[in-house]
């Protein structure tokens, strides 16, 4: 087991895939080694230490979960120049190590978009497609639906570019590193009373903690690189995306703007739409059981 995981995170198995000129893409597997498999996006900034609170939830859904550390997060190598559609890539490089021929995606949050970028790269390898309270592009946003830290660096991105992005980002980057409770408060402060009364569930902030102190591992240019890609044109248009796309929202989540939520579910094809009353960013959580049921229950249809 590598540094930086404790005790509250308890992983199945673990290991390293090689992508071209010798890159690495860590990964993690959670649940039952021959249960119904589920690829787990994490989000902005995270790991692949971003399984559910609840640990035995994918023994009761009889499922293997696996994620995995986007490049320059956690344990993966870090990769300056990548996009959402090369993440997709690595995705089916983890799904291939594994010997998985299809199997459901969901991506939370940052990992939204790139859940979507796997339906249009390998849309026969996907058996159910899911996004929870997930990013969308950043031309639909309305950026006074959301909090200051996502505003600011939205606005930085848009107007100023990469390096301004970056300066901004370096000092929660760095206090993530020693201090990530901190740095969750800090960044939340402005969040609904629900997500800031979330983060102060035992389970589910030991949860966050080590998916962000694993996440900051390798330094700060994971999160750099993927504020940069998801606030940038995402490389294919969401009319490519043909699988249909369950969806989850909290109802008073301000890490995301709802508008452009509904923008977004416009142009996909669109299985269910659900926004949780009164739930914020956090919320999906407390209805895990119940998503990550509807997309395993479709992969036992498409088997």
């Amino acid at each position: 087991m590598p540094a930086g995981v404790g005790e509250s995170v308890c992983v199945a198995s673990q290991g390293t895939v090689e992508r071209p000129e010798g890159r690495l893409v860590a990964w993690a597997a959670w649940g039952e080694p021959a249960g119904r498999p589920l690829l787990q996006l994490h989000g902005t900034p995270g790991s692949r230490l971003g399984c559910s609170p609840d640990r035995g939830l994918y023994q009761r859904l009889n499922a293997q979960l696996v994620t995995f550390d986007r490049p320059g997060y956690g344990r993966s190598s870090v990769q300056r120049d990548r996009t959402i559609l090369s993440v997709a890539e690595d995705a089916v490089a983890v799904a291939d190590a594994l010997g998985w021929d299809r199997f459901s995606v969901l991506g939370v949050s940052g990992g939204g978009p790139h859940a979507l970028a796997i339906a249009v790269h390998a849309p026969e390898r996907i058996s159910a497609l899911g996004i929870a309270v997930g990013a969308t592009p950043a031309e639909l946003v309305d950026p006074e639906e959301l909090i200051a830290i996502n505003r600011e660096a939205r606005r930085r991105a848009l107007e100023e570019g990469r390096a301004s992005l970056e300066e901004f980002l370096a000092e929660p980057a760095a206090q993530a590193a020693s201090d990530p409770g901190a740095v969750l408060d800090s960044v939340m402060a402005d969040a609904p009373p629900v997500d800031r009364e979330m983060l102060k569930r035992p389970d589910v902030r030991a949860m966050l903690v080590a998916s962000l102190r694993e996440g900051f591992a390798n330094g700060p240019l994971g999160w750099f690189d993927d504020s940069w890609a998801l606030s940038n044109t995402w490389g294919f248009e969401l009319g490519q995306v043909v699988s249909p796309v369950h969806m989850w929202y909290g109802e008073l989540d301000r890490n995301v703007s709802l508008s452009a939520v509904q923008a977004m579910a416009s142009q996909l094809d669109v299985a269910s739409l659900e926004i949780i009353p009164g739930a914020g960013h956090l919320g999906w959580l407390t209805h895990e059981e119940r998503v990550l049921r509807t997309l395993l229950d479709q992969t036992d249809a498409a088997s």
